[in-house]
């Protein structure tokens, strides 16, 4: 279920809710139900995630209705 009520925050652990396909030949792909942790509070509700397996630790950039928090 999309996270539509709650307040996410810096470094905590989340679980996504959509499928993150890899932006170019090689980039590492995620599917929904990955988990990472928030690095960085974007504006307009966006949030950058290092997911978790992701060996270049790029974070990805997540809505919130994207994430939930993880248990």
């Amino acid at each position: 279920m999309p996270n539509t009520l709650t307040t996410l925050t810096l470094d905590q652990r989340v679980r996504t809710s959509v499928d993150a396909p890899a932006g170019w030949e090689g980039a590492f792909s995620a599917p929904a139900g990955t988990l990472g942790t928030i690095v960085q509070l974007g504006k307009f509700g966006a949030y950058a995630v290092r997911l978790d397996g992701d060996p270049d630790e790029m974070p990805s950039q997540y809505e919130a209705d994207e994430l939930e928090p993880a248990e």
